[in-house]
């Protein structure tokens, strides 16, 4: 498919250069890049009628406000929502989420309650409903995800019951491109009386969605994802659901009448939009929805979809790749995650931007689902209606031999000493006898890891040993700490980060911030923890 979904003209940012290579955009399910349709909508407001909504009534806020009104209606036309009432605009998908959470952990969330959601949630939904869980005594039970990477249907069935309040699924997985069986699901929790959200952030931005289709009680998304600007969400929700909520947010165009004893909410949506709206997010985003219909929803679905059998399967065909979620042939949204062979996802990200190519690498904000795929992280390569075929097979070019490219990589871009930790890392391997081990999690860079360390009856430490899955400068990082530990008193190492941050930003100022901070707190940890079960008096 060498022809794009959208002309490549309207994306200006498509003909720069990134290192003497041309731009291969990849990274399109963190953020799509933005046509100039949408751009000239937003820019319009600035310049013709910026003024605050629902305030004032001149002419340039009337303006405004039936601008943003206007909005809402696009937008609620766009998901098959009964009307604006249903639109509530947000700054993102994490914050519709929690605007349902909060809502609800005041109304029906309580110990008797259990919240439903998937092993592949991403964190901005699992991490939300793990607090409201605490705070209101509410159960989570999670449906697994089977080796093929779908939903195990079977687990849905047995953990939706009477004592489910609420299922939470995400549409499209952003890490497996699994397209998940929402109506299905939200028919499983409808039988038990439970309202249904749907993280539709992966799945409006690409294909036809229908709030009546899913059934969903609520849906969140992004405009950032979908051609549109950052800082603009949506929140739909049932337009009774949102009637009985309380609002989550105080303030501004929510509030219709105050006393000093009391206070009461405007109409739909607005009683969920608090201050000052994102009024030129939103008319942007209308237009960014304009621009989609333009092409056709159903012709995205159908682009991306080819574009990512086109990918996965000759990815899948190199023996020491090794691909996640649905196999070729299973329609899935426009991505892929795999990995090289021992090359590091942060490793191979940084050979492809060598050559243009913008990928995403780690975990990609789902932590538990990649230690259900046993992974530390993965690669990500993500496709929107400019991309084309040619820009995958570039994709597979600059993988080919990655182990050596990533040591060319290293030798290039690093200080001298950093090449010879990472080339020969002392004291690596596997943890021999030890006073105490802590894990390297630093699973927010797709870093895995181990050290153990060896205390003497001095008090000092006499060996620092470690096992890695980590990027190359990580695991230069950790040999030099390892070394740099050698000899010291244990209970100095607690004093130790101003230190050896200090030094290693003098010595190798090329070096990513969190590279050096996370091996130094990880050991930290790990002689906090030995230091107090030393001194406690059973020791």
């Amino acid at each position: 498919m060498d022809s794009p979904a959208a002309p490549r003209g309207d994306y200006p940012v498509l003909g720069r250069d990134v290192d003497g290579h041309p731009l291969v955009y990849l990274d399109n399910a963190a953020t799509t890049q933005t046509p100039a349709q949408v751009r000239e909508a937003h820019d319009e407001f600035y310049r013709r009628y910026n003024a605050n909504v629902h305030r004032g009534i001149h002419t340039l806020s009337h303006e405004a406000s039936m601008a943003y009104e206007r909005a809402h209606d696009r937008v609620a036309a766009f998901v098959g929502a009964a009307g604006r009432e249903e639109i509530v605009f947000t700054k993102n998908t994490t914050e519709a989420i929690n605007i349902v959470a909060h809502s609800l952990g005041e109304t029906v969330l309580d110990e008797d309650a259990t919240i439903v959601t998937t092993e592949m949630e991403h964190h901005a939904s699992l991490v939300t409903w793990q607090q409201i869980a605490e705070r209101t005594g509410a159960g989570i039970e999670f449906i697994r995800v089977t080796d093929n990477g779908h939903l195990d249907m079977d687990h849905a069935r047995a953990v939706i019951d009477d004592s489910t309040a609420l299922l939470s699924v995400v549409h499209v997985s952003n890490v497996l491109g699994t397209v998940n069986p929402v109506a299905e699901l939200a028919a499983l929790a409808h039988d038990h009386d439970a309202s249904v959200l749907v993280d539709g952030a992966q799945s409006v931005p690409n294909r036809p969605v229908d709030v009546s289709a899913l059934d969903a009680d609520f849906l969140a998304f992004s405009g950032h994802k979908m051609a549109g600007p950052t800082g603009i969400g949506v929140l739909y929700g049932s337009a009774h659901l949102l009637e009985e909520l309380p609002p989550f947010l105080f303030g501004g165009e929510m509030i219709q009448n105050v006393t000093l004893s009391e206070s009461s909410w405007n109409e739909l949506p607005w009683k969920f939009e608090a201050g000052t709206p994102p009024i030129a997010e939103g008319i942007a985003l209308a237009a960014a929805v304009d621009y989609l219909e333009e092409i056709g929803m159903e012709t995205i679905q159908a682009h991306e979809n080819e574009l990512a059998q086109y990918a996965l399967e000759r990815l899948e065909a190199r023996p020491n790749v090794e691909t996640y979620g649905p196999p070729p042939g299973v329609d899935r949204a426009g991505l892929v995650s795999f990995n090289v062979g021992d090359v590091h996802g942060h490793d191979l990200s940084s050979i492809l931007n060598d050559r243009g190519i913008a990928v995403r690498a780690g975990d990609h904000c789902t932590q538990p689902l990649h230690d259900v795929l046993d992974v530390p992280g993965s690669v990500r390569a993500s496709f929107y209606v400019y991309n084309t075929t040619a820009e995958i097979d570039r994709l597979l070019d600059a993988i080919e031999d990655a182990e050596p490219k990533r040591d060319a990589h290293v030798r290039e871009n690093y200080h001298d000493r950093i090449v010879d930790h990472f080339e020969r890392p002392r004291d690596g391997g596997v943890p021999g006898s030890h006073s105490f081990v802590v894990a390297a999690d630093e699973t927010s860079c797709g870093d895995d890891g181990e050290f153990a360390v060896s205390v003497d009856a001095a008090g000092r430490i006499d060996g620092v040993e470690y096992k890695s899955e980590s990027c190359a400068v990580s695991t230069a990082v950790a040999s030099l700490l390892s070394e740099y530990l050698q000899g010291r008193r244990v209970d100095d190492v607690g004093s130790l980060e101003a230190e050896l941050t200090a030094v290693l930003d003098d010595e190798f100022p090329e070096l990513r911030r969190d590279c050096v901070v996370g091996p130094i707190e990880v050991i930290q940890h790990g002689v906090a923890e030995y230091l107090a079960e030393s001194a406690a008096p059973n020791a």
